[in-house]
C-alpha cells in the first residue's frame, strides 16, 4: 500500500526521492522450493516538504513482515555488549528503584530486557514474532507474542503498573501504526519515566552512503527534529541524546512527559545543526540518490572484477540490509557462492532475490573473500578473527567499495 500522508505529521505534500527499485522485503528467506518466487515490492523513499520527514512510501503489511521474523539480536555479541551499555547508563543516570518496570518495544529475544534484568529491572517484552517472543520466554525474559500499542499499553498498566523505563530499540522506525505507538508510551510511561528511543541516525546514514539501511522494514527515519515534532505531538519530549557507533551510526534519544525533566542545551544545539547542513530540505535527498547509484555500479563492478579474475567469494551473514546491497547492486549467486550465517533460523534458506543459500557459517568451506553484508559490525569481525587466529579478507561496500 503507498501512503498519500506523512506518517509523522499527516501531510500530503510528499515527494519521491530516493528509488530502489523493486525488492523483496529483506528478511523473507525463503526455501529452495521458492526461489525466484518471492513476492517483491518498492523501495522508495519520500520527502514530506512540511515536517522535513524521509519516509517509505510502500507500506509492507506488518503481518506479513513479522509473523515468521528471523532476526535475533543474541545472535551477535557486539550487540550484547551495546545494549548492557544502554541498560547500565539507564541505570546509574536515573537510580530508578531495585524492580521498576522495564518494558522493551519489539524486544526480540530479550537480549536487551536481559541487561536491564541483570540491573534488578522487572522486565516485560513486546514481541510480535510468535516464534521469537517463544525463545525470548525459554530465555527466562518474559514476552507479550503482540504488536505494541495504545490497547496492549492499557492492559500491561492495569496488570502490572506504570513502567519506568520503555525503550524501543532499532523498531521505532518500524511501526506501522506509529501514533497509536506513541500514545501507549504516554499511557505506559511513569511520571518520571524514560523513554529510550534508539534509531540509525539520518545524517550518518546519508554521509556513509548507507543506502541498504533503507529497507521496507524502516518506514521512517530519524533525526532529532522530526523525532522531537512526533513525541511533541502527544506530550513527549526530548530531553537527551548519545550517538553510538553500532549500525553504521545511531542515536540514543532520551525523553520523558513534558515539562518533567531539564532539556539539555544540546538538543536544540543539534537541531540548529541538522538545518544548517540542510536535512530539512529535500536537495539533500535528491543528491543521495544520485551518488548511490554510482555507488551500486561500483559495487558490482568490484566484486565482478575479483570473481573473474578467478576468486571465491562467499557473503559474511545474511542481514535484512544485505538484502537491499545485493538486490540494488545486482549481485546474485552466480556471483556469491553462498552465505555464511550463525543465526540458525537462517540456515538451509536463501537470501530473497538473489539464489544465495544461506549455510551455517562452522561448516563452510573458507571462501578467497568474504563480501561483509553486516559492514556496519566491521570492527567487531576483525576482532572476532584476531582472536580466533582465522585470516580472512573481506569485501566492505560502505561508503566505497574495499578490502580489510
Amino acid at each position: 500500500m503507498n501512503i498519500t500522508e506523512c506518517r509523522v505529521c499527516f501531510s500530503k505534500n510528499l515527494k519521491d526521492v530516493i528509488d530502489l527499485g523493486v525488492q523483496p522485503w529483506g528478511n523473507d528467506m525463503v526455501s529452495k522450493e521458492n526461489v525466484g518466487n518471492e513476492k517483491k515490492y518498492p523501495l522508495v523513499c519520500c520527502f514530506c516538504d512540511d515536517c522535513s520527514t524521509l519516509q517509505v512510501r510502500y507500506t509492507v503489511p506488518k503481518e506479513i513482515m513479522y509473523a515468521d521474523h528471523t532476526y535475533l539480536s543474541g545472535s551477535n555479541e557486539s550487540m550484547k555488549r551495546h545494549f548492557n551499555k544502554i541498560a547500565d547508563n539507564v541505570s546509574t543516570s536515573f537510580n530508578f528503584n531495585p524492580g521498576s518496570l522495564a518494558v522493551d518495544i519489539g524486544s526480540n529475544d530479550g537480549t536487551l530486557l536481559q541487561s536491564y534484568k541483570d540491573n534488578n529491572f522487572k522486565v516485560l517484552g513486546v514481541e510480535a514474532s510468535s516464534e521469537i517472543s517463544k525463545v525470548a520466554n525459554n530465555n527466562g525474559i518474559p514476552t507479550l507474542a503482540n504488536y505494541f500499542d495504545k490497547s496492549i499499553a492499557n492492559k500491561i498498566r492495569s496488570k502490572e503498573g506504570k513502567a519506568k523505563v520503555i525503550s524501543a530499540a532499532n523498531v521505532f522506525y518500524h511501526v506501522e501504526d506509529l501514533h497509536s505507538v506513541v500514545e501507549g508510551v504516554k499511557l505506559l510511561l511513569d511520571d518520571d519515566g524514560v523513554f529510550v528511543v534508539q534509531a540509525s541516525y539520518l545524517p550518518n546514514l546519508i554521509n556513509n552512503k548507507a543506502f541498504d539501511i533503507m529497507y521496507h522494514e524502516h518506514l521512517l527515519y530519524y533525526r532529532l527534529e522530526n523525532l522531537k515534532t512526533l513525541l511533541a505531538m502527544h506530550d513527549l519530549e526530548i530531553f537527551n541524546f548519545t550517538f553510538e557507533d553500532v549500525h553504521g551510526g545511531s542515536i540514543i534519544v532520551y525523553a520523558g512527559h513534558k515539562q518533567s525533566r531539564l532539556i539539555e542545551d544540546k538538543v536544540d544545539k543539534q537541531i540548529n545543526k541538522e538545518r544548517e547542513l540542510g536535512y530539512h530540505q529535500i536537495d539533500l535527498y535528491q543528491k543521495f540518490n544520485q551518488d548511490i547509484k554510482e555507488l551500486s555500479i561500483n559495487i558490482k563492478k568490484f566484486v565482478v572484477d575479483l570473481k573473474e579474475s578467478g576468486k571465491s567469494i562467499a557473503a559474511y551473514g545474511a542481514p535484512v540490509k544485505g538484502t537491499v546491497m545485493l538486490n540494488y547492486c545486482d549481485i546474485d549467486s552466480s556471483i556469491i557462492d553462498f552465505a555464511a550465517e550463525v543465526n540458525e533460523m537462517k540456515m538451509g534458506k536463501y537470501i530473497p532475490g538473489t539464489g544465495i543459500e544461506i549455510k551455517d557459517e562452522s561448516l563452510c568451506s573458507e571462501p578467497d573473500y568474504y563480501f561483509l553484508l553486516s559492514w556496519n559490525f566491521e570492527e567487531f569481525f576483525l576482532e572476532k578473527n584476531k582472536k580466533s587466529g582465522i585470516s580472512r579478507k573481506f569485501i566492505v561496500p560502505i561508503p566505497e567499495p574495499h578490502i580489510s
